[in-house]
């Protein structure tokens, strides 16, 4: 055994999983780290799945798991909602596959969402959050003819080059919290990409009107979560998300909110119907799918029809319009997965339900941490929330940097072991409440996350 392996709060959940730990060997033979995605990698090894229905996840080795995870947020309405299944069902029996011929389904989803979101006047589908931000980013260039961007330090927009800038980094190389440094997230990434990527920090207003009004001539957009969900849950400041939509109209650069995890999780309006904020563009994801490989991203018309290209001269469309493309963009088993849903969302008193189950989850976590004397800090807001290992709530990225890691993953194993996923092991991801969820279940996940707050005390 590893020292890994032997980590004491490891240990339950290492005896429970044989299956998955011989498994972990045979995926490595064959992928980076053993799984599909570094986001789903686990030291010293992850489990894998055989099953999932309602509110629950099932290993290899038989294990149950109550699921917060719920696939790092699409799940609103647990796995295998019915109604989404009967609709996924359906249509494949009608047309499952591919036919790069339009289709009505894809167009009904995008009704769907244009109608629950005001401020999106047109919009296109794609496949994934990092495509729906990295198209997004690109009309807006289009839109006004200059290359940089803005984004928050600690923000995620995608794993493109463009977005994967200031995500983490040392506080080092990241330079003053005031006026950060931009950081490429990784290797790989060319020098004169990160050159045209502008941070600032979040909830700073005087340093974020600084920066933007220093770089406004060259800056064509600003995309950023409305609630920071890639460093942990990281709610707005009061009043900083209406001083930048008032400073980035002054200035005329596009306003992106990357709703790809907020979307339609914060209610049926989303973030911005949450706050009262409209945005010139906005990308969605994850909810919007129902669990499948659907992203959209659309704003104002006169923003999206630079993907059109010019009917008098189509020769001239290489030069004269933001391309947009994609053999799989608006597949029709995605589209009806995503249509259900939405229409769920509308029709059933979903976030009635979801938000004071979330509500019991999340502050009971904070009463259990505080009991059992483990410094602790739970944020949320709506269904989405997240814990960390601090004695204070952050405001920023970088007050999330001397939360304990360990003392996080201890009480991960602990409480996984007991039959509860809170997330993954990585305390900067966040947590959910799905429409599956009875206060039976939130009950019984509060008993163990207390039972793991006093194991690793």
């Amino acid at each position: 055994m590893s020292s890994e392996d032997d980590n004491r709060h490891f240990r339950r959940l290492y005896e429970q999983t044989p299956t998955s730990r011989s498994f972990h060997e045979r995926a490595r033979d064959v992928t980076p780290l053993g799984v599909e995605s570094n986001v789903r990698s686990v030291r010293p090894y992850p489990f894998y799945l055989g099953e999932a229905d309602g509110s629950y996840v099932y290993d290899v080795d038989g294990n149950e798991y109550l699921d917060f995870l719920m696939g790092l947020g699409p799940g609103i309405l647990g796995h295998n909602y019915p109604d989404v299944v009967d609709r996924v069902e359906s249509q494949i029996e009608a047309c499952g596959s591919v036919t790069a011929i339009p289709q009505t389904i894809a167009i009904e989803v995008m009704e769907q969402i244009e109608s629950m979101t005001p401020s999106v006047e047109k919009l296109r589908l794609a496949n994934s959050g990092t495509e729906a931000t990295m198209h997004a980013i690109r009309v807006a260039r289009s839109y006004t003819g200059n290359s940089k961007i803005a984004k928050p330090e600690g923000g995620y927009a995608g794993a493109h080059d463009y977005a994967l800038q200031s995500v983490s980094a040392s506080e080092e190389a990241l330079g003053p919290e005031d006026d950060p440094e931009t950081v490429p997230y990784g290797t790989g990434i060319p020098d004169a990409v990160t050159d045209t990527v502008v941070a600032f920090p979040f909830n700073d207003e005087e340093a974020t009107e600084r920066i933007l009004r220093e770089h406004a001539d060259d800056l064509a957009c600003v995309i950023l979560e409305p609630v920071m969900a890639s460093c942990g849950v990281l709610p707005p400041d009061e009043g900083y998300h209406e001083f930048l939509r008032e400073l980035t109209e002054e200035l005329d650069i596009v306003l992106i909110w990357d709703e790809v995890m907020t979307g339609f999780r914060l209610g049926p309006g989303s973030a911005q119907g949450r706050f009262g904020v409209t945005p010139d563009m906005t990308t969605f994801a994850k909810v919007a799918g129902g669990g499948y490989q659907l992203a959209a991203f659309g704003g104002r018309e006169d923003l999206m029809a630079e993907i059109e290209p010019p009917a008098e001269n189509p020769k001239d469309k290489w030069k004269t319009s933001a391309f947009h493309g994609g053999t799989y963009n608006g597949h029709p088993v995605s589209c009806a997965a995503g249509l259900a849903t939405l229409e769920v969302l509308e029709e059933e008193p979903v976030f009635e339900t979801i938000e004071p189950l979330a509500e019991r989850l999340f502050d009971g976590l904070q009463v259990a941490a505080d009991e059992a004397g483990v410094e602790a800090s739970v944020q949320y807001v709506g269904s989405m929330g997240t814990l960390f290992m601090l004695d204070e709530a952050p405001t920023t990225q970088r007050e999330t940097w001397q939360a304990d890691d360990d003392l996080f993953r201890d009480w991960w194993f602990e409480a996984a072991a007991s039959g509860v996923l809170f997330g993954n092991d990585d305390q900067y991801e966040r947590f959910f409440t799905s429409y599956t969820n009875t206060d039976e279940q939130i009950d019984f996940a509060l008993e163990v996350a207390e039972d793991a707050f006093r194991r690793v005390r």
